[in-house]
């Protein structure tokens, strides 16, 4: 399993925003909608091996389970419209919005605790981490990062046991960093002769 942790600083957690404006109504919603993309979508076909938290301004959690998404298309456009119904079925306790799409009331330390209760490691993305091809991960790994905002002093305190591991010297936006730890370990799996495995695994359990 790989999962992608995203804070969201200022996503609105309303769902009054205008789908045509994701960077200016809705707080720069179109960062965290290339990011899911990024994390989910392969070329006519969706990794089902996924999962991913979007984390806005520390108040709201949504959640995306690769494996019983629906209805979700690439574009930015359709996966803010799939956002915006998840907020407005928002209550206290975590509930189904559309197929794989979870909402619930919490924030960065709610994931973690949470995650810190299941066999998946741990990685902060950072530019000064640890260079990613020299890291070794396991098969189910968490990967945290932010939007285009840095982490705040308090982010950085509750990640701060986490390992860094970096994807470039370089800053780079947040998507590409996804796609660019999916490439490695895309490249390990196939190395160790899973992602056919997984594929085939995927595909004949939709034709049943």
């Amino acid at each position: 399993m790989r999962r992608f942790v995203i804070l969201g600083h200022r996503v609105t957690i309303s769902p009054d925003f205008n789908l045509n404006d994701l960077a200016g109504s809705a707080g720069r919603l179109d960062i965290l909608c290339r990011c899911l993309s990024s994390a989910f979508f392969l070329s006519h076909d969706l990794r089902r091996d996924v999962e991913v938290y979007l984390i806005l301004q520390d108040q709201v959690v949504l959640r995306m389970v690769g494996s019983q998404l629906h209805r979700m298309n690439p574009d930015e456009r359709n996966i803010a419209g799939l956002i915006r119904s998840a907020l407005g079925k928002l209550e206290e306790r975590e509930r189904m919005s559309t197929p794989g799409i979870f909402v619930a009331p919490g924030s960065l330390k709610t994931v973690v605790d949470q995650l810190a209760e299941q066999e998946t490691q741990l990685i902060l993305l950072h530019e000064a981490g640890a260079p990613l091809r020299d890291s070794t991960l396991s098969n189910d790994v968490t990967f945290f990062l932010s939007d285009h905002l840095e982490f705040t002093a308090s982010e950085q305190h509750i990640l701060r046991e986490i390992p860094r591991i970096s994807v470039s010297p370089l800053p780079l936006h947040a998507n590409h960093c996804i796609t660019i730890v999916h490439n490695e370990l895309d490249l390990r799996d196939i190395s160790e002769h899973r992602i056919f495995d997984t594929t085939v695994k995927a595909r004949a359990n939709e034709q049943r």
